[in-house]
Order: C-alpha cells, then structure tokens, then sequence
C-alpha cells in the first residue's frame, strides 16, 4: 500500500481504495503491491510520438507502461528513405519502434503484425479477417495485462487516417464489451479547437475543449524523451521534419497534454491514472 501511496503521489493523483488494490491473477487474493498500468493502441509504428511524452511521464513515476501496435508499416515508404514496400520495411519499422520504446523508458513494443490498410485493397473477406485478428489481440491484451487506462485514437484518428479510426473503433468496441474488475478507463489524445498552429504540416482533426476533461502536465523532460523516440523513426522522417512536427505539438500542447475519457465524468482531472 505504501508503494502505490508513494507512486500515486508522483502522479498527482489519489489512490483509488480497492479499485487499484485487486489481485491481477485472483479477484478473491490481495493485490497491495500492484502498480498502476497504463496502455496505448495505435495502428503504425510512429503513431505513438503524439502521445509519447505522457508515457515518458508515467514510466518514469513508476507506472508499467506498454504501447501496442497493429500494423506493421509494410507500406510506409518515404521518398527520403529510398526504401521499397514489404517484409525489409516491416522489419526496420519494428526496429525504431523497439529503439523508441527504449528512448522513452517504457516496455518493448507489443507487435500485432497486421498489415498496413489491413488489406482493405485485398477485397472484404481478408480485410475483416484482419479486423477480426485485431479484435482478437486487443482483447487478449486486455486479458493478460488489466490495464488501468488505455489510451487509443479517438473517432476523427487524429489525422482522418482509415487504419487511425478502425483501431479506434475495435479498442473502444473491445474496452465497452468487457465487464472490468477493477475500474478502467478509456482515452482519446486530441488537441483542443483553435490550438492547432498555422505552419501544422499535417492537418489534424481537433476536439472542442469541452470534451477534453482531462489535462496531463506535461514537463521539458518528458518531451526531450519524446522526440529522441521520435527521432528513432528514420524511414519515416528526416531530422528536420521530426523538428518541425515535434515544435508544432509542443505549440499546441502548450505543456499541457489533453484527453477525452471515453466514459463520460470519469476520471481524474489531470491524471490518466
């Protein structure tokens, strides 16, 4: 008990009695020692760097932190890169994401392997077989580790992206179906309307702040720990457009890293956990 006290202050939080205190293993068996968890689901490698300092943050209070990935970025070339489409590109994404898991202090990559566009080109029986394995994972994942906050897309994907929203779609369709033991919450990143910088090089689907209840602090550190994760992403991007990304998230944030709960008046007011 005095472990979670001691963590749940780092947090800035309150611990929450017998609902963080439940034995993983057994509903019925003790669980004092327990350590919060906090899990992201996204569907590329690099698609963490938009929340990637608030998992610094975490792991470094002491937190298990975990990022789950669904595709494998097989089909993510970039002219800079001079890489082809296929298993060599699968391979060396799965490498900077383990190098951006390292770089931020959190645990190696959970890898679910499915392909990028999820094979919606391919005709729909192979692409709902594949939304059908991601559902499988997501809810094994669920299962092994009793997450208690899960962080995923919201609706819009943050950039419109169809694999952003499918994801979104089964991590939330998954997160609604199961009877949690243990009180769970849900959270979509999102940056508030009108917080968007002009120079954005990408444009991003906003979130009207009214909905975004919960605000993380977010400190330098943390983000310095974010952007060498990102800087890890080589066949995505070139130092100077990890720069420029990394400058207009930091500008919308403004330290300040906001979040929709998912269930509606749940949750702390700035703390995932």
């Amino acid at each position: 008990m005095n472990n979670i006290k001691k963590l749940a202050s780092r947090l800035s939080i309150a611990v929450v009695a017998a609902a963080l205190l439940t034995q993983c293993a057994s509903p019925t068996a003790k669980r004092d020692a327990r350590t919060p968890v906090l899990l992201a689901v996204f569907a590329h490698p690099d698609d963490e760097s938009t929340v990637s300092a608030v998992l610094a943050k975490y792991a470094a209070a002491g937190a298990r932190v975990y990022l789950a990935t669904a595709t494998d970025g097989r089909l993510g070339v970039a002219p800079h890169a001079g890489t082809t489409a296929g298993d060599s590109l699968a391979a060396a994404r799965a490498e900077e994401l383990k190098c951006t898991t390292e770089k931020l202090g959190i645990n190696p990559p959970i890898l679910f392997g499915l392909y990028d566009q999820l094979k919606m080109g391919e005709g729909l029986r192979p692409h709902m077989e594949q939304i059908a394995t991601l559902r499988d994972e997501v809810t094994k994942l669920f299962d092994r580790l009793e997450p208690d906050a899960v962080i995923t897309w919201g609706p819009s994907g943050w950039t419109g992206h169809p694999d952003h929203r499918l994801v979104s779609s089964v991590v939330t369709e998954v997160f609604q179906s199961r009877t949690w033991v243990r009180p769970a919450q849900l959270y979509y990143p999102a940056v508030p309307t009108g917080k968007v910088p002009a120079n954005n090089p990408i444009p991003l689907a906003t979130v009207d702040e009214r909905f975004l209840a919960v605000k993380v602090p977010v400190t330098s550190a943390d983000y310095e720990k974010s952007k060498a994760g990102w800087l890890c992403h080589r066949t995505q991007y070139t130092p100077e457009q990890v720069e420029q990304l990394y400058q207009s998230l930091v500008g919308a944030q403004a330290g300040i890293a906001h979040f929709q709960p998912q269930i509606a008046g749940k949750g702390k007011k700035n703390s995932l956990l």
